[in-house]
């Protein structure tokens, strides 16, 4: 079986805040997202950091995610067609984990989970493009 030219190698959360002001909530969440991203052609990386910010509309709970995940790529000549991977699929395969860290986290301090459904992350892909840089 052939490797794909982009290829996911992990993530870590450097930063992890929650919040909570009261029992009680709203159930309506915000979900905001703040992208970067870095591209190093000397070793065919991408770096991705990911921000995500949840909280409810009444600012009684609030969540605050940091991660960081790590891309590689097989070589700088597919750089144009790679853009896409960068821009899309890379948010797309780092928010499960994300997801899936909530998730675990808001279960183990004592209150109700907080579950967020799956995402279409396309959107995200125009933002991140305007905040990647080459390192």
């Amino acid at each position: 079986m052939e490797n794909s030219k982009f290829q996911f190698k992990g993530f870590t959360i450097v930063r992890s805040l929650i919040e909570r002001k009261s029992e009680k909530g709203s159930q309506k969440l915000t979900l905001k997202f703040s992208p970067r991203g870095f591209i190093n052609k000397g070793q065919n990386t991408f770096q991705l950091q990911l921000g995500v910010k949840i909280e409810d509309i009444d600012k009684t709970f609030n969540i605050e995610i940091d991660a960081i995940a790590n891309y590689i790529f097989e070589d700088t000549e597919c750089m144009d067609n790679l853009g896409i991977y960068f821009y899309t699929n890379a948010p797309a395969l780092l928010f499960p984990y994300i997801r899936a860290y909530i998730a675990t986290l808001t279960n183990l301090s004592g209150f109700e989970p907080i579950n967020l459904p799956t995402l279409n992350m396309t959107q995200l892909g125009a933002e991140l493009e305007k905040n990647v840089s080459e390192i």
